[in-house]
């Protein structure tokens, strides 16, 4: 007697072909510019975070500035000159380049890249000394990077007009209170050492600086660069352009065909 064929299992309209294996797709390997990128994660924070972050410009400090005497006695006590001349031009690739190659041990002497920064195809030094350097300043010994944190109603007397006392429950003050020729001086101190977008109120780290200018010298080149680590690692405008497009200049790097 002839065998019967069972019939196949989940029969249907298409039961009679085989379903063809599925191809697993192999992920392509990320390519990046190794000459513009240390590493893939570089890239990535470039592409992902800084292509779109705005930029705050350097400001020349102008002659008429000095007319105020307290700007002017900042300037003269710290050699300043140098540093609030006119800025040079700033390339926004290479500033961002920069800012993505920015490695979690920039600031760790036992790293073989310690205080360096890969641009190009090669590593630069960039260092507290590296930007005093560049402004042509010497390394003072103490300033408000070691000093302990100033007491808020000194800060308020020596800065302010019209009030005594820091705003109860703010962390900011009005711009508008402050002492005439501290204005200026914060016009230069906001757009040249603690870059911000927000000039019409001031935070405790600004008054204390305001505070701390007045009578005291300053390492800019400490201050600048725990700035830019804390730039780099928070969502603010990136800043110092001009003095990063100088920096990879003087350290030899090609800036013949960027662009503005």
């Amino acid at each position: 007697m002839p065998r019967t064929k069972k019939p196949t299992q989940d029969a249907g309209p298409s039961s009679g072909k085989r379903k063809a294996p599925s191809k697993k797709t192999s992920k392509q390997p990320v390519t990046y510019d190794d000459t513009k990128f240390e590493t893939e994660g570089a890239w990535l924070v470039y592409k992902n975070v800084l292509s779109s972050r705005n930029i705050i410009s350097e400001r020349r400090v102008l002659i008429s500035d000095f007319a105020n005497e307290l700007l002017g006695d900042v300037i003269q006590r710290n050699k300043w000159e140098t540093f609030v001349a006119t800025p040079r031009v700033a390339y926004v690739e290479i500033v961002k380049e920069f800012y993505a190659n920015i490695h979690d041990n920039l600031d760790n002497p036992d790293h073989p890249q310690y205080q360096q920064v890969y641009m190009r195809g090669q590593y630069i030094p960039f260092s507290p000394l590296a930007i005093l350097r560049y402004y042509e300043l010497d390394n003072t010994e103490t300033d408000i990077l070691q000093a302990p944190n100033t007491n808020l109603q000194e800060v308020v007397t020596s800065i302010c007009q019209g009030i005594d006392h820091w705003p109860d429950g703010s962390s900011t003050l009005n711009y508008n209170c402050l002492l005439p020729q501290v204005r200026t001086l914060d016009k230069m101190v906001s757009a040249n050492i603690l870059p911000t977008t927000h000039t019409s109120t001031v935070n405790m780290e600004r008054a204390r600086l305001l505070h701390w200018l007045q009578t005291k010298t300053l390492n800019i080149g400490n201050y600048i660069f725990a700035n830019v680590l804390h730039i780099r690692n928070n969502r603010r405008c990136l800043a110092f352009p001009s003095l990063i497009t100088g920096l990879c200049e003087m350290y030899g790097i090609d800036l013949s065909h960027e662009i503005t």
